[in-house]
């Protein structure tokens, strides 16, 4: 029995968290395939520890040994020559596609946000730390002042600056709920805080004031990871658009 087939099966006899990890998993099991052990805990708002109990629940010794395995019989299922092969370029027409039926209110709210903010800093970890850097690059040539930071430090240091007027903006693939304590600083200072993810499921739901959720690439099934950041830069462009449309209305 495939390890999937497994979790679904065994989907009664889990405890809330492991429930919690097996309905991600199953919903998105390409997260595994860029996913640490911490990144699926915070994710599924459960404790590292958890998700290694609930590795080992499934007979396996630990996260590492899950995640090869889970990867490996995807792999193995994906050589089969009666299987769709779809490309790059096909996956991401499907995601320009899903964005096209974005909610174009919300979308408006945060364009007009935006465009009358007193200061924009973005802020991304990791790899997403180059869509704030583009969205900052973005706004900037707009006339709107914006920066960009990927440092936990600077991100803290701006908590006593940012005030009334000012907007923060988030980009979390997976929308860690590591961030959660710091947005709420930033919201009590009156900082309007947007959320740019790809998890629907976000524990950071309620911390931000706005969320713009994005399609996944990654979790499209391909066989090789996809860059979803590509995603991001998109959103971006929707967002300058409309911040384009509103200044130009204002003239």
């Amino acid at each position: 029995m495939k390890t999937l087939e497994k979790i679904q099966e065994m989907l009664p006899d889990f405890s809330k968290n492991e429930r919690r990890i097996a309905d991600h998993i199953l919903k998105y099991p390409y997260d595994l395939q860029r996913f640490s052990s911490n990144n699926i805990a915070d994710v599924c708002n459960v404790s590292r520890s958890a998700v290694i109990r609930f590795c080992q629940k499934l007979g396996f010794t630990g996260f590492i040994d899950f995640q090869k395995t889970v990867l490996r019989e995807y792999e193995t299922a994906n050589t089969d020559d009666s299987a769709e092969d779809l490309t790059a370029l096909d996956i991401y027409q499907s995601c320009i596609d899903q964005l096209r039926k974005t909610d174009s209110t919300e979308l408006s709210v945060i364009s007009d946000l935006m465009a009358h903010a007193r200061r924009i800093l973005c802020y991304g970890r990791d790899h997403s730390r180059y869509s704030a850097q583009q969205m900052a690059f973005r706004l900037s040539r707009n006339h709107i002042d914006a920066t960009y930071t990927g440092d936990d430090s600077v991100l803290r240091s701006n908590e006593g600056i940012l005030g009334s007027g000012d907007i923060l903006a988030v980009f979390s693939i997976s929308g860690a709920k590591v961030l959660a304590d710091s947005l709420d600083v930033f919201r009590s200072k009156r900082v309007s805080v947007i959320l740019f993810t790809m998890n629907p499921n976000t524990s950071l739901n309620s911390h931000a004031d706005h969320i713009f959720l994005l399609p996944s690439a990654s979790h499209s099934g391909s066989p090789y990871l996809l860059d979803d950041a590509i995603c991001f830069f998109l959103a971006i462009e929707m967002v300058i658009e409309n911040i384009q449309k509103k200044l130009r209305q204002q003239k």
